[in-house]
């Protein structure tokens, strides 16, 4: 008896899990093969995994042709009840004989649910072109892979995808996870470090306008859509945000690239004290279809995660002209550290680095490895010059600069040239705590 009442409940968590994953129509297996020709047909799957907040979706995409297997992992963002859009980046798990050289190409756009004519669902690919869709392998390919090259290349460049559904069950390893935790993703999938606000009141307009490019651009918070397909050309917009306690997922899509490839537009958001933005003209976001955030509104718990903002008002006036002030924030701690790296690619960028006019580094390579610095701060005013040495292979140089005490942090992205300072403020006070 007890044998059987076990069974049952085994079986009624079986199907109820069952029944859980098939109550999102995107988590799950989507399959294609295109077989134009008496060649061996590329067999195209795509795994999606149970979502976060009905939002944010870890996928996995296979491609297999002849001697060709390849594994990508990527970043799903649910922009209505119909699409879902592509990650700029797909990391690679596997790639052989040969692989893509550049993996930012193929898939620029997003998937459309839809039905075909048995009402089975299906997911279409809704390209976005840009200027680059060339997809070239990694390695020198003898003859024999020449015309598998070339078959690769024209089905993710050009050719339509229609995806039908082989299974419900969402898709999960022992790295999907980390897709959705930026500071555990193997590779900016477009998702920022997570942003802590004092109030839930919030304020969001656009700007990098210009003109006659025509780009458009939406963006949702927690799936409910705030701007939809707007022309920030045409007509200045601004809207009030309200945020509910706790986690928010505010994202940004790029509906097309405009007549100047590729969309360009800078989402401004505003928090009480706390500005920050959502940019498409970032090196690492370029032609990319979203750029995500996750918001939490807990006044409390947001003094133990982040450095309070010191005010800057005076602070300006006094920077020489090849200075820029790029932030101030107090510390309870005398001794902080210093992570530092590049989030997109090691492309050859050098920095130096100095507190108060003594070198910390100089000539440090930016590699996708943080390295840490340990810093000491003096009573009262501290002052962080960040320098970059050279442009490296992809101007302008580009690092991410990370303040860290032990349980509180604040990263800022540097963008410079030679000979400009990039300087952040910091405050210590041994005897006054953080209010």
């Amino acid at each position: 008896m007890i044998k059987n009442i076990f069974l049952f409940i085994c079986s009624l968590l079986f199907y109820s899990l069952q029944l859980l994953a098939q109550t999102d129509p995107f988590s799950g297996t989507w399959q294609m093969v295109y077989s134009p020709d008496a060649m061996p047909g590329i067999k195209f799957q795509l795994q999606i995994g149970p979502s976060q907040q009905n939002i944010l979706y870890p996928a996995h995409i296979l491609i297999s042709c002849d001697s060709f297997f390849a594994e990508y992992d990527l970043l799903l963002a649910k922009k209505n009840i119909r699409e879902v859009g592509i990650s700029k980046n797909k990391f690679p798990r596997v790639q052989k004989p040969f692989g893509l050289k550049d993996r930012t190409l193929f898939l620029t756009g997003s998937f459309d649910l839809s039905k075909d004519l048995k009402g089975a669902p299906v997911l279409n690919f809704l390209r976005i072109h840009s200027k680059q869709k060339d997809i070239i392998a990694t390695t020198e390919v003898n003859s024999d892979s020449a015309k598998l090259v070339a078959k690769l290349k024209h089905f993710l460049g050009d050719e339509d995808i229609s995806l039908k559904k082989i299974s419900s069950i969402p898709w999960h390893s022992e790295n999907s996870d980390d897709i959705l935790e930026p500071a555990l993703s193997p590779t900016y999938f477009g998702l920022k470090d997570t942003v802590y606000l004092p109030t839930r009141d919030g304020i969001a307009n656009f700007s990098g306008i210009k003109k006659r490019k025509n780009d458009r651009v939406s963006v949702t918070l927690n799936g409910i859509v705030i701007f939809d397909k707007i022309d920030i050309e045409k007509k200045t917009q601004q809207s009030d945000i309200l945020l509910r306690p706790g986690l928010n997922i505010l994202t940004f899509f790029a509906d097309n690239f405009g007549n100047d490839l590729p969309n360009s537009s800078r989402l401004n958001l505003e928090f009480g004290n706390k500005k920050f933005a959502l940019d498409f003209a970032n090196r690492k976001d370029s032609a990319a279809i979203f750029i995500a955030v996750k918001l939490i509104c807990d006044p409390d718990k947001s003094k133990d995660r982040y450095f309070a903002e010191y005010p800057q008002s005076g602070l300006e006036s006094l920077l020489k002209k090849d200075e820029k002030l790029v932030g101030s924030i107090k510390s309870v701690k005398q001794q902080l550290t210093l992570a530092i790296w590049d989030e997109v690619i090691d492309d050859g960028d050098t920095v130096s680095i100095k507190i108060n006019n003594e070198w910390l580094i100089k000539g440090c390579p930016v590699k996708k490895t943080p390295r840490f610095i340990t810093v000491t701060l003096q009573p009262g005013a501290n002052t962080i010059t960040f320098l970059a040495d050279n442009l490296g292979s992809i101007p302008p140089n580009t690092s991410v600069l990370e303040i860290i005490d032990g349980k509180r942090r604040k990263s800022y992205e540097m963008e410079s040239n030679p000979g400009e300072k990039n300087l952040i403020k910091i405050f210590y006070d041994s005897g006054t705590p953080i209010k």
